[in-house]
């Protein structure tokens, strides 16, 4: 079988809003999904180069109640990623669906292994109808669309939203769509809107009397001084995810440097890891672990048992998304107030304010271009878009959905997303996202590299050296399809 054609992503500022939560991370295999779902698209016969084509008619009848022309008597095959973000919203979206359908099956189903789990049905032809693509074992997007294997879902768009107030794309927030949208198609809806900053327990900074930090001294001031009351100033999880601080490190550079540096990054330029922004974030970080500031034995836990480790008082910071008070809800003390704050600056010389956030869209839904239902699949999204649901959604997971003015003042009781509301009206068009690491499937490389830094193995220099290594081996791998970048 030929290789997929290379795709063309949108990238304005807002597009850069990409990549699910855990494609983010770079949990993802790249390569092996890409051969895997090769695979998958030959046993279906979708719509070849130019993706699989529109969704087809449900088989009802066409109206303003039933925009797609659902069958109302008709099931509904779900699959949603159990992770994060739990599964109980897409149940009660089901819920939902059942009412206006009385007649209806709606199915939801969970499971964390959505690879392993739906790449058998795509070979048989009995995909489901939508499915939630995240997670450590997501498949691959870009393999699935060049082959013909997912369907455009612009008249989700175009249908009246559930709510009365114009179409389902006039609610929704600025550059929601960008992420989903591959060579000027929309083939996937990114429900969750994340914002990855530095998170912290208000109550501890007010007994402290500390003040969110807005440089990296003011950061390592804090880290002295917590050091001095035997507490460590970052956890981390080398099991798995010790990229989070790779994050961390190119958002300070970005916001430093300015676009340059996401951009030579994304492009796999010869000197992407020795701009001087990249140079001076990657040194900060080592500053922290030569002065002792991260908590020990992090290479052997993962990134929950981390969190844990930040929750419950023997550390002070972490960055990670906004979906951290959701994921550690269970072990979180109660008074902790989870609030959050933009990475801090490098220089007072930064191209980006200090409220520039590094957002994006995510947790992508997509319906297969062999699903037996397809419309009920943008039915059951037009359900999930609605404020009803948006709400539910955010209330349960302290996150908020692409949905505009779902998030009261009272943020559902939740310093978490309060702030994390805070921080996107803060932030405005001042907003970034990078992709290499989830483009060319480098998570796993970059988790072994920076537990190796934060260890105290490397220097910044061999790490930032070992990173250019890893996107010179890309570029010059002709195998392998390069991604446009604007």
């Amino acid at each position: 079988m030929e290789e997929p054609t290379k795709l063309t992503v949108p990238e304005t500022p807002a597009d850069r809003l990409g990549a699910s939560r855990r494609l983010f991370l770079g949990l993802a295999g790249a390569s092996a999904g890409a051969a895997a779902l090769s695979a998958c698209a030959a046993g279906g016969g979708g719509g070849g180069e130019e993706g699989g084509g529109a969704v087809s008619e449900g088989g009802g009848e066409v109206s303003d109640d039933n925009p797609f022309g659902i069958d109302t008597a008709g099931t509904v095959d779900v699959v949603i990623f159990n992770g994060g973000y739990g599964d109980q919203y897409a149940k009660d979206a089901g819920t939902k669906y059942k009412e206006l359908y009385p007649d209806s099956d709606p199915q939801v189903s969970s499971t964390v292994n959505i690879q392993p789990d739906l790449q058998p049905r795509f070979i048989d032809g009995t995909p489901p109808d939508l499915f939630d693509n995240s997670g450590a074992q997501s498949m691959n997007a870009g393999a699935l669309i060049s082959e013909g294997s997912l369907a455009d879902i612009t008249a989700l768009l175009e249908a009246p939203s559930l709510d009365g107030e114009g179409t389902v794309g006039d609610t929704l927030l600025p550059g929601a769509l960008d992420p989903g949208t591959y060579s000027g198609t929309v083939y996937a809806l990114n429900y969750v809107y994340t914002v990855y900053a530095l998170w912290y327990s208000g109550a501890q900074f007010e007994e402290k009397g500390w003040a969110p930090p807005t440089t990296w001294d003011e950061l390592m001031t804090i880290g002295e001084a917590a050091k001095g009351e035997g507490l460590a100033l970052l956890p981390w999880g080398g099991q798995n995810a010790s990229n989070y601080y790779q994050e961390l490190a190119i958002s300070m550079a970005i916001k430093e440097g300015g676009d340059e540096i996401r951009t030579k990054i994304d492009s796999l330029a010869e000197d992407a890891f020795s701009q001087d922004a990249v140079v001076a974030a990657y040194a900060a970080i080592e500053e922290a672990v030569t002065a002792g500031y991260f908590l020990s034995g992090g290479a052997s836990i993962k990134h929950t048992e981390a969190q844990t480790q930040w929750v419950t008082g023997k550390a002070v910071m972490y960055p990670s998304g906004s979906w951290i008070e959701n994921e550690q809800r269970d072990t979180t003390p109660e008074g902790y107030q989870m609030m959050a704050c933009p990475v801090p600056l490098l220089s007072s010389g930064a191209a980006m304010p200090l409220e520039a956030i590094h957002g994006t869209a995510g947790e992508p839904f997509f319906i297969p271009s062999q699903a037996a239902h397809g419309a009920g699949g943008l039915e059951f999204l037009r359900v999930m878009l609605s404020k009803e649901q948006a709400e539910n959604f955010s209330s349960m997971t302290s996150s908020p959905t692409i949905v505009k003015d779902t998030i009261p003042d009272d943020a559902f009781g939740s310093t978490a997303l309060a702030s994390t509301n805070e921080m996107i009206k803060a932030a405005g068009e001042n907003t970034f996202h990078f992709n290499f690491r989830d483009w060319y499937g480098l998570g796993p490389d970059s988790v072994t590299l920076w537990t190796e830094f934060l260890n105290g193995d490397i220097t910044a220099d061999q790490a930032r050296e070992r990173e250019q290594g890893l996107i010179d081996a890309v570029r010059e791998d002709d195998s392998i399809d390069k991604f446009d970048v604007v």
